[in-house]
């Protein structure tokens, strides 16, 4: 028993013992292995090689048609719609009737006012005769008074020698007073004949002017078109009654359309000194089908608050006479060309401002200032940048590839035209 318990205890360390003797022995008798180094990775991109050289960037900007001969024609007088001959939308020429206004009322207002000018007229001639008769009549009075002056003087001096008695006095006396009452008032007549005249002409004059207000206001029941356009609102119908300011039609110039586009701050600077060449700058759209050519005509006036930039008007110069008032227009300008500047895909740009240029199979960032768009070879958009790393030759990698960094290892694939 004695014997079992001592085999008991001495078993598990000779276990033990003979396991790392048998452990130390594999790890003497294993053969020598050369540790293997752990490769690079490669990334797969592509690639472009550029050449620098004057490019010029294309601006794209969006608008809206409007314009500046737009006339919003109003009712000159309270009168019936009599007829509209036109509709929203028509095109029109200059002197085109657009709105007729029933005449009635205003004819016989017209009538008369006509027939007062004529009575004020005849009052007049029947005053200037009257005139005459009365400076010619002064004269005649005035000899009247004279006599009987003298008939006075006489008779008195046969009453002092009592030849004659004092009633014949007092009968010239009233008799040379009479003449002298005809005479003032005969003169009175002369004298206020020009004041008279200045009344009745300024009463012709009054009634002459509502009489042609009342004729201008015939006119204006025929409301024209004012230049050839297009109809861009009609608000009235046969029928209704319209009073002196409410609105009509709508009419704007075809010949006269601008875009109003807006300029971003940073394209202000080049557009000014565009402006200020020969040349202009022109810009080309596409709108539902029709093609539109445009010059630079101005910049707004005014700039909108918290808004960057300014608005510039283009001048439509082809194309654009059927789109109504307020179309968008999305328009493309071409700014004078940037020297030493390069074409590339936008999925070369990392971030706002960098690019990586291909080195021994690295990648090397290089920022570069942007210039614009411009077209690549293929006709697809391109961001024009330059910088003077950038030089004949060099490769720029055109794939985006996630967290890229400066000296990435990588591995061209091939090559695409810039």
């Amino acid at each position: 028993m004695s014997g079992n318990r001592l085999l008991k205890a001495l078993l598990p360390p000779l276990v033990i013992a003979a396991g790392v003797a048998l452990f130390l022995l594999l790890r003497a008798t294993a053969p020598e292995t050369e540790p293997q180094p752990v490769e690079e990775p490669a990334w797969a991109v592509q690639s472009v090689e550029v050449s620098p050289t004057p490019v010029p960037p294309r601006l794209r900007l969006s608008g809206y048609l409007e314009s500046p001969r737009t006339s919003m024609l109003t009712a000159a007088v309270e009168a019936d719609v009599a007829s509209v001959p036109v509709r929203e939308g028509r095109r029109v020429e200059a002197g085109d009737v657009l709105v007729e206004l029933d005449r009635a009322d205003l004819e016989l207002q017209l009538r008369e006012q006509t027939a007062e000018v004529n009575d004020l007229r005849s009052q007049r001639a029947l005053e200037e005769r009257q005139i005459e008769a009365d400076r010619r009549e002064l004269a005649n009075e005035r000899e009247l008074v004279a006599i009987a002056e003298r008939e006075l003087n006489r008779v008195q001096r046969l009453a002092d020698r009592d030849m004659a008695s004092g009633s014949d006095v007092d009968a010239r006396r009233r008799e040379l007073e009479q003449q002298q009452m005809s005479l003032s008032g005969r003169q009175l007549a002369v004298d206020s004949a020009e004041n008279r005249l200045e009344q009745l002409a300024a009463r012709l004059d009054r009634a002459e002017a509502v009489r042609d207000r009342f004729a201008r206001d015939l006119g204006r029941t025929t409301v024209r078109a004012p230049f050839t356009g297009r109809l861009s609102e009609v608000h009235v119908s046969p029928g209704d009654r319209v009073r002196p300011g409410e609105q009509l039609v709508q009419v704007y110039d075809t010949r006269a359309l601008e875009v109003r586009a807006h300029l971003p701050a940073g394209k202000i600077g080049p557009v000014r000194r565009v402006l200020a060449l020969e040349d202009g700058l022109s810009a080309t759209a596409m709108v539902d089908a029709q093609s539109l050519r445009l010059e630079l005509d101005r910049l707004s006036g005014r700039s909108e608050r918290g808004e960057g930039g300014v608005a510039g008007l283009f001048r439509v110069v082809e194309g654009g006479e059927d789109l109504p008032l307020g179309r968008f227009v999305a328009l493309e300008a071409l700014l004078p060309a940037e020297p030493d500047a390069v074409v590339l895909p936008f999925e070369a740009l990392y971030g706002t401002r960098r690019v990586y240029r291909l080195d021994d199979e690295r990648m090397r960032a290089v920022e570069v200032e942007r210039l614009g768009e411009a077209p690549l070879a293929d006709g697809r958009r391109g961001m024009l940048v330059r910088s003077r790393e950038l030089t004949a030759g060099t490769r720029v990698v055109v794939t985006q590839i996630p967290r890229a960094m400066d000296g990435l290892r990588v591995r061209d694939l091939g090559s695409e035209q810039p």
